[in-house]
Order: C-alpha cells, then structure tokens, then sequence
C-alpha cells in the first residue's frame, strides 16, 4: 500500500483546524448549559439568556469556525459599545464619566448598580432601573466572558491533544489511503496513539 508522507505545512493546516473545530463543538456545548442555568432563574431576575443562538451571530474566521479567541473578541466589541453608549447617557444625565467606577450585576436580583460610596450613585442606579435593555446587554456581555472563561478550562490540554490526534489520523488516511485496500489478503491495519502502520498481506488464518 503506498503512502504520502505527512509534511508539516499539512499537520500544522491539520492541527489548527481540528484545534479551532473541538473548540466550538466545546463553546456551543457550554452555551447550552449557560442557557438553561440562566432561564431557571430567570422568574427571579427577569434576565433570560440565549447565548447559543448569539454564536451563530459572531463572525466566524476562514476556517468557518468558531474559536474562543473568536467569541472573546466579539464579546470585547459588544462592551466597548455598551461603555460607549452608556457613558454617553449618564453624561446627559450631569454624572461625572471621566471618574472611575465599578458596575456590577447581582444574579439574585438581576440588577446592576454601582457601590454606594460612588459619586452620583443614585443617579446611575436609578439609570439601570429606567433602562433594562442595558442591564441585558451587559448580562450577555457577562455570560459570553463566562463561556470562553468555563469553555477554555474545561477542554484540558490533554483532552485536546487526544482528540486532535485521534482525528488527524483519520483525516490523513481518509485522503491518502483507499479503505477498500486496508484488508487485502488478509490485512491488518494497526492504529496506536501518535503513529500507525499498515500492514497487509498477511495470512490471519495461519
């Protein structure tokens, strides 16, 4: 059986895609659960989340799939609009935009404010109350830094590097190889790890 030996500019083409397709499998798979944790809860909040179906929205590389560094850059985007543009308001609204505050979200309430001891406090948690399309804004900012954060530590490395070479393999004897010729005469092709050798012609009845 002839063989075409595996160069490094197709294991690195191989590597990246493979890398860049067990990484959406993992954010669409996180997705869903952040989904369904956050809709149990949201009877309290008023919050829903719909996180998987904002991946299909976030543009995908050449590779036409979706890397966490993908869906981080996105989620980057989305907040330096939702500053912009909540910064604007509370500038109409006489609060002082150039001083440094802290904004956070309470899960039990689903409310954003800012601690008590901040300048004009009253005024920009008043704002999040008048306004909830802000509050689910930053709520789905804060659930996309939680997926790439959750996704990213729970594929291991190890996890990765197995599944990667697991299916390189079958990528490589899928273009380079004919599956009709694996078995002839009695052959037997042999798979383990990293390496494999094909071995045909022998005689498995003797």
């Amino acid at each position: 059986m002839s063989t075409t030996a595996i160069g490094s500019n197709l294991i690195t083409g191989t590597y990246t895609l493979l890398r860049a397709s067990v990484e959406q499998k993992q954010l669409y798979q996180q997705a869903g659960t952040l989904d369904e944790e956050s809709n149990q809860t949201s009877a309290a909040t008023g919050l829903t989340s719909d996180i998987y179906a904002l991946l299909d929205q976030i543009p995908k590389g050449d590779d036409n799939r979706l890397s966490f560094q993908e869906v981080e850059d996105y989620r980057e985007e989305l907040g330096d609009k939702w500053d912009a543009s909540v910064m604007a308001d509370l500038k109409e609204l006489g609060v002082d935009v150039s001083a440094e505050f802290a904004m956070t979200y309470d899960p039990d309430t689903g409310k954003v404010t800012v601690p008590d001891d901040t300048e004009d406090a009253d005024i920009i948690n008043k704002y999040f109350e008048d306004n909830p399309d802000k509050v689910q804004e930053f709520y789905t900012i804060i659930q996309l830094g939680k997926l790439t954060s959750t996704a990213s530590s729970t594929l291991s490395q190890d996890e990765l590097m197995t599944s990667l070479q697991q299916q390189s393999l079958a990528w490589w004897y899928a273009d380079n190889t004919d599956p009709t010729s694996w078995f002839e005469g009695g052959g037997l092709l042999s798979m383990s790890g990293s390496t494999s050798t094909a071995y045909t012609g022998l005689n498995l009845f003797v």
